[in-house]
């Protein structure tokens, strides 16, 4: 029995159906005790249990071979908050103390590449780190970086445990809008007037589920293995959406670095305040600013990983998003 949590996500809703596909035996921990929606057509078991609750999560294991563990926030925010870290962190602690205690063969956690040190701007950032979290900016950040730190330490005391590190994930089967998709959505309803300078490593979300298998059959207890994509900036982005979509407009203004990161400032302090999402935060402009100079070279030669071009996971994405209506 294969047990997955964050069923509900990008990377979790396309693992299940990866796995479902191959006949393996499939198990789900959602806080509601249902399948997810987008799920409900395909034959899996489905437990309650929130991931903040060890003995649910430890109920949640029992029985289990191996375990996926992809639940946690993803969050843009630049401020910490208590639900992340007990979602992110602890969570994260309930699992792995739940695996060791039922002696699963293999936990495959699903981590990010926010939790590694970005370094100089050209040089590679690779898996190295002692994810203290120190030289991290933003919280969804550092609570990444302090549960890979715990999963490390249970492989410490016996667990085999393997790392992933995605980069920004995109692709079909977006039910519950990732930023990437968001990005895609704005922009194909013409709601980006402005743009500022930027880039970033994207990855298909197919990709990293087929990173995520490999690394359970192949990958080495303890290690980390990046899987990335395409390093590419916003200009380029928006070039291949609006070849596939010839009324997506770019946007024509540009504005500056340091206004924009005042201007964000000030947005997310309001919409902290009435408890809305922003439509673009401070930790979001700095990580389009950052060092993207992503490497899959571990996984590639340890795994045998690939990744596809952005041409066609804009493409596909761009097809599911108007196929369902979202756009």
């Amino acid at each position: 029995m294969i047990l997955v949590t964050g069923s509900s996500g990008h990377i979790g809703n396309v693992l299940v159906r990866k796995l479902i596909e191959e006949g393996k035996p499939v198990r789900v921990m959602t806080k509601s005790g249902e399948k997810p929606m987008w799920l409900n057509h395909l034959d899996f078991e489905v437990v309650k249990g929130d991931l903040r609750n060890a003995q649910d999560v430890l109920a949640a294991v029992q029985g289990t071979e191996i375990v996926f563990h992809l639940a946690g926030i993803i969050s843009i925010s630049s401020f910490n908050s208590k639900e992340l870290t007990d979602t992110n962190v602890y969570g994260t602690q309930h699992v792995v103390d739940a695996c060791l205690s039922h002696g699963v063969r293999r936990l495959v956690y699903t981590s990010s590449v926010h939790a590694l040190p970005e370094g100089k701007h050209g040089a590679a950032i690779i898996e190295d780190s002692d994810f203290t979290g120190k030289d991290l900016f933003g919280a969804y950040a550092r609570t990444k970086a302090a549960a890979t730190k715990r999963v490390l330490e249970a492989v410490d005391k016996g667990l085999d445990a393997v790392i992933c590190f995605p980069s920004g994930v995109m692709g079909p089967h977006d039910y519950r809008g990732s930023e990437a998709g968001r990005l895609i959505r704005d922009y194909a309803a013409n709601k980006l007037p402005v743009y500022i300078d930027g880039e970033y490593n994207f990855v298909d979300v197919r990709d990293v589920v087929d990173g995520l298998l490999l690394a359970l059959e192949k990958g080495r207890k303890g290690e980390g293995y990046i899987l990335a994509g395409e390093r590419m900036t916003l200009n380029q982005f928006f070039t291949i959406l609006s070849s596939h979509e010839e009324k997506m407009k770019k946007p024509k203004i540009r504005i500056p670095l340091p206004i924009a990161i005042g201007s964000a400032w000030v947005l997310e302090s309001a919409c902290r305040l009435i408890k809305a999402k922003p439509m673009f935060t401070v930790y979001a402009i700095k990580v389009l600013q950052s060092n993207c100079e992503i490497s899959s070279e571990k996984a590639k030669s340890e795994l045998g990983y690939s990744a596809r071009s952005m041409n066609e996971s804009i493409r596909d994405g761009l097809e599911w998003l108007k196929e369902h209506k979202k756009i």
